[in-house]
């Protein structure tokens, strides 16, 4: 072991133009496959920020993943995808939830695309408006600037620093024709709340008329009394929940079962953003690819590179086997010689990778969504 540890140390002293070259190349492997990693870790175990659920306890939506089985070669196979169109839930599981013992409010929520009339943008294009019912904006919350709440229909509350796809509506008594499912009606703003600049809130009434799906709600926001825990609390909704039957969400194909989900924490943020999981699921398919054909190009490269530094040795190696060094003596030393090359390449490849992934793993925390000084 001495010999080899001399021989080792005399030869990395030697060559080091040679293992420059190895050290650049692990160094570059270990920054690539540590970013890899840990971007992998983070996509696997960060949640979307919760925003619009912030002030709720629990949030009670559907269940945003649809299944799919069959039989192939004798074998059944169960497929999952999720949805990033809006799965909701039956107003009766509003009822039920608010006589659950220790939730203090449950606040029902749907939303549903305003445009101004007259304006060549549709409901759905960008810069449009987002309309809700004033009772959901306390799950947030948000509050009231100034003004009041809405209290008839055909008054409604805008978010502060109107932007021009709303023409400055931030002024309360201005009055705005909006465009709800192809219909223009006149309104009349009367009070100006904190939120994002694209939120307009109706009274309850009119929100479940405009949202076309009266007996539907897009989730609830359950707030809990004083001295209650979400998780206990969770579990009271949930075997309230399926004790009065309100377990679905509606009928789909056998073996796609559609329930009714509880969430707390920062699984909140889910029954917000719903894209977060299905890109969550893609990201890391794209990925665990990449990141495969990174290990094999690297395996090639790094190897290559270490071959082609001791081939440049052989007359060396022949000459110490000449003198008496065993061939046992010679692996040790070079395996000595690449651990240590290889031991500091990949510190310094992991100092480098932590810091971007770290800040990709903060953009998929705020929503899956990178800011726009981001690369």
């Amino acid at each position: 072991m001495k010999v080899a540890a001399l021989l080792a140390t005399r030869a990395t002293r030697a060559h080091r133009k040679a293992w420059t070259a190895v050290f650049a190349a692990l160094t570059l492997t270990s920054l690539l496959l540590g970013a890899f990693g840990l971007t992998l870790v983070s996509a696997w175990s960060a949640h979307p920020r919760v925003e619009r659920y912030a002030g709720a306890d629990l949030v009670v939506a559907g269940d945003q993943t649809t299944r799919f089985s069959a039989a192939s070669l004798g074998e059944r196979e169960t497929v999952s995808a999720g949805l990033t169109e809006r799965v909701r839930i039956p107003r009766t599981a509003l009822t039920v939830v608010r006589g659950v013992p220790g939730v203090r409010a449950a606040v029902a929520d749907v939303e549903f695309p305003v445009g101004l009339a007259g304006s060549a943008a549709t409901e759905s294009a960008t810069g449009s408006a987002t309309g809700r019912p004033w009772e959901a904006a306390r799950l947030a919350p948000y509050a009231l600037r100034t003004g009041r709440a809405p209290q008839r229909a055909d008054e409604v509350v805008v978010a502060g620093g109107g932007g021009p796809e709303r023409g400055g509506a931030d002024r309360v008594g201005q009055r705005l024709t909006l465009r709800v499912g192809g219909h223009d009606t006149a309104y009349t703003v009367v009070g100006v709340a904190d939120g994002p600049r694209t939120a307009v809130w109706f009274t309850d009434a009119e929100a479940r008329r405009l949202s076309g799906h009266p007996e539907a709600l897009d989730a609830i926001g359950v707030v809990a009394e004083s001295g209650t825990g979400a998780g206990e609390l969770a579990g009271r909704v949930r075997k309230a929940l399926d004790t009065a039957g309100v377990t679905d969400v509606g009928h789909r194909a056998d073996g796609d079962p559609a329930t009714v989900r509880v969430l707390t924490g920062d699984d909140r943020g889910e029954a917000e953003f719903l894209a977060a999981a299905p890109a969550r699921g893609e990201l890391l398919a794209a990925l665990g690819s990449v990141a495969g054909a990174v290990v094999l190009v690297s395996l090639l490269v790094v190897s290559s590179t270490i071959v082609q530094a001791l081939r440049q040795r052989s007359h060396e190696l022949g000459l110490l086997r000449a003198v008496g060094a065993t061939p046992g003596q010679l692996r040790a030393a070079v395996g000595r010689e690449v651990g240590r090359v290889a031991a500091w390449a990949a510190l310094v490849g992991a100092a480098g990778a932590a810091p971007r992934t770290w800040g990709c793993a903060r953009c998929w925390t705020r929503g899956a969504r990178c800011p726009p000084d981001s690369s």
